[in-house]
């Protein structure tokens, strides 16, 4: 059932996308400086992962919204961003020792450090479902649901598939190119074409879908890492049933923007494994490594704090006007001229 747009007007509206941004990331960075030393907290890694899918779906959603007309843009602009992050970070993968000949496989295919798999996922996934989106949008779905089925056989379902020698040897071949099926392959068309449908139920099926999926992928997640089968921990068959129903209560609510919002966000998620590297150095030279780092709920409120703080400070400092060598510009209020042209008229 789909909800119609007199119950739309009538449900109170703000800018839903962009906020819950700043929900998604925070269990990023408590993903990278949890423990997992129990089922309970390794579930809760397992839930953390809705931020990634949801920023997939996001993209996927307002490239729709102009009919993918700005995908070469968008394309352009996370790859720019993906070669500042992966300059960023390259003294931590000289310190890391993983300046080897596979560097440069991994940056094209996986990321130039862990965290960073998501942009070159995005930049390989974005023209495939931008192609896939040339299909009716049921063809489309069932496609990429497909790959998304294919992928999970090289993640949480690896242990069964295995043991079969053709689908074994399969694997083992994209295991040659990819150190996961978690990739712009197999993961990132289907939350794209998922997020470009923008589907919107009403309010009552989404509260009541999200909590039957959500039910249904810990069941699913617990079965899977009791059983010792998975290879990895990012894909589940539940999962994009999940994300379909949060990004429509979302949606259901979303009106406006919060850009500033927006762009601090995506800083963060890029900058904060220097943020931790920075918090555990520090706390070994002034000798509290035992206070906070091997504390993980201090470690994460300390390398939350530091990287919303450095992410403020960066946009604070970034450019925001012409260059003086660049075009004159002016900026022109129609409202405040309108009255005057009146007069003169």
């Amino acid at each position: 059932m789909m909800v119609t747009n007199a119950s739309r007007l009538n449900a109170k509206r703000s800018p839903a996308l962009d906020d819950f941004r700043l929900i998604a990331v925070i269990p990023v960075v408590a993903n990278h400086t949890r423990s997992a030393d129990s089922e309970f907290l390794w579930l809760l890694t397992v839930l953390r992962r809705v931020a990634v899918p949801f920023f997939i779906m996001v993209s996927g959603y307002f490239l729709a919204r102009g009919n993918w007309r700005s995908t070469g843009k968008f394309l352009t602009k996370t790859a720019m961003l993906y070669g500042v992050v992966v300059l960023l970070y390259l003294p931590l993968n000289y310190y890391a020792g993983q300046l080897s000949p596979d560097f440069f496989r991994r940056v094209i295919f996986d990321g130039s450090f862990y965290h960073l798999w998501y942009l070159p996922a995005l930049l390989l996934g974005t023209p495939i479902a931008y192609y896939l989106s040339r299909f009716k949008p049921q063809a489309a779905i069932l496609i990429a649901g497909v790959l998304y089925l294919i992928g999970l056989g090289g993640e949480s379902y690896y242990g069964l598939i295995s043991n079969i020698p053709v689908l074994f040897t399969f694997y083992s071949g994209i295991f040659q190119v990819f150190d996961y099926t978690r990739n712009g392959l197999f993961y990132v068309p289907l939350f794209l074409l998922l997020g470009a449908e923008g589907i919107v139920f009403s309010r009552k099926i989404s509260v009541i879908g999200l909590l039957c999926s959500l039910t249904a992928l810990i069941v699913e997640a617990l079965a899977l890492h009791r059983s010792g089968i998975q290879r990895h921990d990012s894909m589940y068959f539940f999962f994009p049933f999940l994300m379909v129903f949060l990004f429509s209560l979302l949606l259901e609510a979303n009106q406006g923007e919060r850009r500033s919002l927006r762009q601090l966000t995506t800083v963060v998620y890029l900058i904060h494994l220097w943020c931790l590297v920075l918090v555990r150095g520090a706390a070994k030279i002034v000798g509290l490594t035992d206070l906070l780092v091997e504390n993980t709920s201090m470690l994460f409120i300390l390398v939350w704090v530091s990287s919303f703080f450095l992410s403020q400070i960066l946009l604070w400092l970034r450019p925001t006007r012409p260059f003086q060598t660049g075009r004159a510009w002016i900026e022109l209020d129609r409202a405040a001229l309108r009255p005057y042209a009146s007069s003169q008229g």
